[in-house]
């Protein structure tokens, strides 16, 4: 009787751990395919914010090279007025932001890109 228990109890351990090790590699499974999703779903979101951003920092850099030329023909002519300096700053402040944001979400793509060649 004592054998058959114990018979018992190894194969129902035995199903048990079999049973567990099907989960723990399904539960495996799914976190892979987690990730890459969202790391398709992040890829294609820097990729579109990057394509925003660099129309957005075309058009700054634009508007503030034809400011600077203005500012400084200005100032050469000694008619340079505080307000003209102080927009040509400010834009000078939003250009190179735009320009960090455009570097930051390039690095984020080509980081994702590399984690997902690594992943294949």
């Amino acid at each position: 009787m004592k054998r058959i228990c114990i018979g018992l109890a190894l194969i129902a351990t035995f199903f048990l751990m079999t049973a567990c090790g099907n989960s723990r590699k399904d539960e495996i499974e799914a976190r892979k395919a987690a990730l890459k999703h969202k790391q398709d779903s992040t890829l294609n979101a820097s990729q579109q914010e990057l394509a925003v951003i660099d129309s957005v920092l075309e058009a700054v850099k634009a508007e503030y090279e034809q400011k600077k030329k203005e500012v400084e023909a200005h100032k050469a002519a000694l008619q340079a007025t505080p307000e003209e300096l102080t927009e040509l700053t400010l834009l000078r402040v939003q250009r190179d932001s735009l320009q960090v944001k455009w570097n930051v979400l390039g690095a984020k793509i080509r980081y994702v890109r590399q984690k997902q060649k690594e992943m294949e």
